[in-house]
C-alpha cells in the first residue's frame, strides 16, 4: 500500500504538489479569516469551491511556469518567485493543518470540562497563532542565514584492503552544486578558493555540477578549473547535468576545465604505490525517475565485473541508491550526493527526520552495508527554492583510517 501511494504521489511531483498548494492555501484562507479576523468561514459548498479553483489555477500555472523558467529576465525570476512562495505556503498550510488537528480537541476538551466556550477558543487562538508565527520564523530563517551557512564536515573510514602507507588521506567531497541557481559568479569563485584552502589530496564531485539551464554551463566550468588536489580532481554527472544536457556539460568541462576528470564508467589509478582506484558512473537520468528506489545501474555492474585486484576502487556515483548494488559489486567506499539531506529537516540532532527520508533510506551521512561504507553529502547547493532548515551547506573530508 505504502508502495502504491508513493508511486501515485511521484508520478508527476510537480503536479501533486500544485494540488496541495491549492488545498494549502485555501486552508491558511480559511486559517486568517476564522482563527485571525475571527468570522465566520465558508459553508461546505462554498468552501469546497474555493479549494477546487485554488487547486485549478496552480495546476494551470505549473504549466505556465515551466515555460517561464525556460526564458531570460523577467518571466525566470517570476517563476522562481512563484516557487519560492509556493514552498512557503506548502509548508505554513502543513502548520495550520497540525495546528487545528492539535489543538482545537483540546479546546473542544476544555470547554467540554464547564471552561467558557469564548475562553476556550481564545486559548486555542493563541495556541494557533504562536505555532503558525513560530514556523513563519523558521521559514523566514531558511531562506535567509539557514541556507547561506557552509558546514565543513570531518569523518573517518577505514577501507578494507587499503595499504597502510595510504592511511591518513583526505578525499574533499562537494555534491549537488547546481550552478545557475545561486551559485554562479563571485559566489562560485569564494567557494573554490575556499576549498583549495582545505589542500585535498584528492577531489570528489558527486553530480548535479549544473542545474538545468546550459547557458550557465561555459562561466561554470571556468570557476570549477580553478579547483585543486595533489592527486587531482574527479567527478561524475548528476540527474541535472542530464537535464542541463550531457554533452553540453562534458565538452564544456574538456575545454574549459581540463584538469577535471569526468568519470563515465571507468576505473583510474591513482598515481600512488600500492595502487588505490577511483572510479565513477554517469547518473541514468531521466532513464530512471529521480525518486526511484533500488536502481541498478548497467555501467556500474559491468565496472563490478571487472575491478582490480591488487588495491581498492573508490566508487563516485550521484544517487545514494546504488548503495546496495555497489556493495554487493564489492567496493569499499562510495560517496554520493543527490538527496541535499532534505534541505528541510526538523529541529532535532543530526536532521535525521527530513524530506529526504521520503525518497530514499540513505538520506545524509555515513551507511555500511556488507562491509561497504556509503557517505551522502548535504549538497553545497540548492534545487527548487534557496532554503535549508536545520541542513546547512556542506564541505565534507573523508580521512581515510
Amino acid at each position: 500500500m505504502r508502495s502504491r501511494l508513493r508511486a501515485i504521489l511521484f508520478a508527476d511531483l510537480m503536479r501533486t504538489l500544485s494540488v496541495l498548494l491549492g488545498l494549502t492555501q485555501f486552508l491558511i484562507g480559511h486559517w486568517v479569516v476564522v482563527v485571525l479576523a475571527g468570522r465566520e468561514g465558508p459553508g461546505l459548498l462554498l468552501g469546497s469551491g474555493l479549494a477546487a479553483l485554488l487547486v485549478a489555477l496552480n495546476l494551470w500555472a505549473r504549466l505556465a511556469m515551466r515555460s517561464a523558467r525556460q526564458q531570460r529576465g523577467w518571466p525566470r525570476r517570476f517563476a522562481n518567485a512563484y516557487r519560492t512562495g509556493g514552498l512557503a505556503t506548502l509548508l505554513l498550510g502543513v502548520c495550520v493543518a497540525f495546528s487545528w488537528i492539535g489543538l482545537l480537541p483540546l479546546a473542544a476538551l476544555l470547554a467540554s470540562l464547564g471552561v467558557d466556550r469564548e475562553l476556550a477558543f481564545e486559548l486555542f487562538r493563541t495556541g494557533s497563532v504562536l505555532v503558525v508565527g513560530a514556523l513563519f520564523a523558521m521559514v523566514v530563517w531558511g531562506f535567509t542565514g539557514g541556507q547561506a551557512r557552509i558546514e565543513c564536515t570531518r569523518i573517518r573510514v577505514a577501507i578494507p584492503g587499503m595499504a597502510a602507507v595510504h592511511r591518513g588521506l583526505r578525499i574533499v567531497q562537494l555534491s549537488d552544486f547546481h550552478i545557475g541557481n545561486g551559485l554562479e559568479g563571485e559566489r562560485l569563485d569564494r567557494l573554490v578558493r575556499q576549498v583549495n584552502d582545505l589542500d585535498a589530496d584528492l577531489l570528489a564531485l558527486t553530480g548535479d555540477l549544473f542545474d538545468f539551464d546550459p547557458t550557465f554551463v561555459e562561466a561554470g566550468a571556468r570557476s570549477l578549473s580553478a579547483l585543486r588536489a595533489r592527486l587531482g580532481v574527479f567527478a561524475v554527472l548528476g540527474n541535472h547535468d542530464t537535464y542541463t544536457g550531457t554533452e553540453t556539460v562534458t565538452a564544456a568541462l574538456a575545454s574549459h576545465a581540463p584538469g577535471i576528470r569526468l568519470l563515465r564508467g571507468e576505473v583510474v589509478r591513482l598515481p600512488l604505490d600500492p595502487p588505490l582506484y577511483v572510479a565513477g558512473v554517469d547518473d541514468p537520468g531521466r532513464g530512471q525517475n529521480w525518486t526511484k528506489r533500488n536502481i541498478h545501474i548497467e555501467e556500474l555492474e559491468a565496472l563490478g565485473r571487472d575491478l582490480p585486484e591488487d588495491g581498492p576502487v573508490l566508487l563516485l556515483v550521484h544517487r545514494p541508491e546504488a548503495f546496495p548494488q555497489a556493495a554487493r559489486l564489492g567496493f569499499p567506499l562510495v560517496l554520493a550526493g543527490h538527496t541535499h539531506g532534505g534541505q528541510i529537516a526538523l529541529p532535532t540532532p543530526g536532521g535525521r527526520f527530513n524530506l529526504a527520508r521520503i525518497v530514499t533510506p540513505f538520506h545524509r551521512g555515513l551507511y555500511r552495508e556488507n562491509g561497504s561504507v556509503l557517505y551522502v553529502n548535504r549538497g553545497i547547493g540548492v534545487a527548487g527554492p534557496a532554503m535549508r532548515f536545520n541542513c546547512a551547506r556542506e564541505i565534507a573530508t573523508i580521512e581515510l583510517a
